[in-house]
């Protein structure tokens, strides 16, 4: 019984550390382009624009990871 427990917990603690992970490298990614591209100088309308569309790839990448958790928890 606890072997199996435990290969669920560790299949959870993966899926959780992949969506932390993908989440991380989206914030470097996006703060690298962000000073890169000198967002900072634009008008407020293209940092919204660019902060708007870093929030919704960030709420994809949860909602995907949080999805992927659901069906192992389901699974089990």
């Amino acid at each position: 019984m606890a072997q199996p427990r435990r290969a669920i917990f560790a299949e959870l603690r993966k899926l959780l550390l992949q969506m932390v992970a993908a989440v991380v490298i989206l914030d470097i990614a996006a703060i690298g382009l962000y000073y890169g591209l000198h967002i900072q100088r634009t008008t407020t309308r293209t940092q919204a624009l660019f902060t708007g569309t870093w929030t919704v790839l960030t709420l994809i990448i949860v909602l995907v990871g949080l999805g992927k958790i659901r069906a192992a928890r389901r699974r089990r």
